[in-house]
């Protein structure tokens, strides 16, 4: 007969002994997590937002790990924590010692942050890095595989690419000067420029630039608001015509999301005035108009509207311009429109669940929430699976290097099978219905809202 004591020890090793089994059953070592994340690495995933940017792009600067760093979202926690902003010249020569000597130590306070983690897990799947940490006695080696694998830029996006399990991404863009590659992208319209300088006409006889440039290339001299509403019109059909599938609003970054429904008559007033006359109020009413134009071309040609809300890159901004409640007049008053929210409007990801639950016409893209924070997203997608229908979610990486959209990538598979495994772990799913959800949420969804099917199928043949 067991004493006491003895019982108490064999209940405790027990009740240990059940723990770590429940523990391995969620954390992806075996059983429903496990099961549900590699169904996920079997999804030929649609990334709905990438800011993919062409080694061109960044001039003769030799790209390296430490451009990497440079050029993803870690950069602002380190900044956070106290270091030096990166100088690109200096990061063409710099040496793993120097690079460690002036920036390792904000880098080491950066460990525990999703920006950090994300890109580590970036490197694991792409390099083998197979350290949690970057350390002095790793980033060297880990530098060379990146400066020999991006020689050949071409061909390692297109291993990285593939080897990630992308089948198609949304590159979020403006312009007509990039090479875009059919194998690899649709178009998501950027339409901030067209809406901000709409209210910043340069003056009478001074040298045309930007969109105003292009426009007189264009054939279009932007004399009237017309004229100016035509010009958008024709670059709109321009982008349907070479793979535009929505419309993308990033403006909260200098303004509220708040587009107040200004009058026709009242814009032409204004935009016929000279720009540097305006007030601050009266160049916004211009902006106002022209968001609200184009959401009304949106819904004539069948494009969905993504919109940035909620928190901001690099440091520094005026968190509430990104409130996705502002958007709230929008919904209503354009029914016909579907309105694709960012981000979860992170902090704000109870009032995006919320909209997207309301509205029909409201879509929530997971896009960047991993990388903000994982908990928060773990926590946020859980509640917004309990109020809003599963064919509403999309997933994009918003990165614009492909080690970043690869470790977003994998950031995304495990909040979304983490959150769905406890789901199914407590009788709210069952497990075939988690597999379709993780589907819909890196594929079928955005197959269905952006009308890819055609696309695909030329990727195909």
């Amino acid at each position: 007969m067991k004493t006491g004591k003895s019982r108490y020890v064999a209940l405790f090793m027990a009740a240990t002994m059940l723990c770590i089994m429940t523990v391995s059953c969620g954390s992806g070592e075996t059983g429903i997590y496990n099961r549900i994340r590699h169904h996920t690495d079997d999804i030929k995933v649609i990334d709905t937002h990438s800011h993919m940017h062409f080694p061109g792009e960044y001039g003769d600067h030799e790209f390296s790990l430490y451009h990497l760093i440079a050029h993803n979202y870690l950069l602002a926690d380190m900044v956070s924590a106290g270091s030096p902003g990166y100088d690109l010249n200096e990061l063409d020569t710099i040496t793993p010692e120097d690079f460690w000597s002036k920036y390792g130590k904000a880098l080491d306070y950066c460990r525990s942050t999703s920006y950090y983690g994300y890109l580590i897990r970036g490197f694991k799947k792409l390099y083998g890095f197979n350290e949690k940490e970057f350390t002095p006695g790793n980033i060297a080696a880990l530098a060379s595989q990146v400066k020999e694998k991006n020689r050949d830029d071409a061909a390692w996006f297109d291993e990285a690419f593939n080897a990630a399990g992308f089948d198609l991404m949304f590159l979020c863009t403006s312009r007509f000067t990039i090479p875009l590659d059919k194998k690899y992208y649709v178009v998501s319209y950027y339409v901030d420029r067209y809406i901000r300088q709409a209210a910043r006409k340069p003056a009478a006889g001074s040298e045309l630039k930007d969109m105003y440039l292009e426009a007189s290339r264009e054939g279009y001299t932007l004399k009237s608001l017309d004229e100016y509403l035509g010009f958008c019109d024709h670059m709109l059909k321009k982008y349907i015509d070479n793979r535009g599938v929505c419309i993308k609003n990033g403006l909260a970054y200098s303004r509220t999301l708040y587009y107040e429904d200004v009058p026709y008559e009242e814009a032409n007033r204004l935009f016929a005035r000279p720009s540097a006359g305006l007030s601050a109020a009266e160049a916004k009413k211009i902006e106002d108009f022209m968001f609200h134009w184009f959401i009304r071309k949106a819904i004539e040609y069948d494009l969905p509207v993504q919109i940035h809300t909620g928190y901001f890159a690099d440091n520094g901004n005026t968190l509430e311009n990104g409130y996705p409640l502002k958007l709230n007049n929008l919904f209503l008053q354009y029914p016909k429109a579907r309105f694709v929210l960012f981000h979860g409007g992170f902090p704000w990801t109870g009032e995006s669940a919320a909209l997207g639950k309301m509205f029909p016409n409201v879509y929530l893209d997971l896009v960047w929430i991993p990388q903000i924070s994982r908990e928060k997203a773990v926590q946020s997608l859980d509640v917004m699976l309990d109020c809003v229908p599963y064919n509403k979610f999309f997933w994009g990486g918003d990165c614009n290097n492909i080690e970043g959209e690869v470790g977003a990538l994998e950031y995304g598979k495990d909040v979304v099978a983490e959150v769905l495994a406890k789901r199914v772990k407590r009788g709210l799913l069952t497990e075939e219905t988690a597999m379709e959800i993780t589907d819909r949420i890196f594929r079928e969804n955005a197959v269905e809202l952006f009308k890819l099917d055609s696309f695909l199928q030329i990727n195909a043949e």
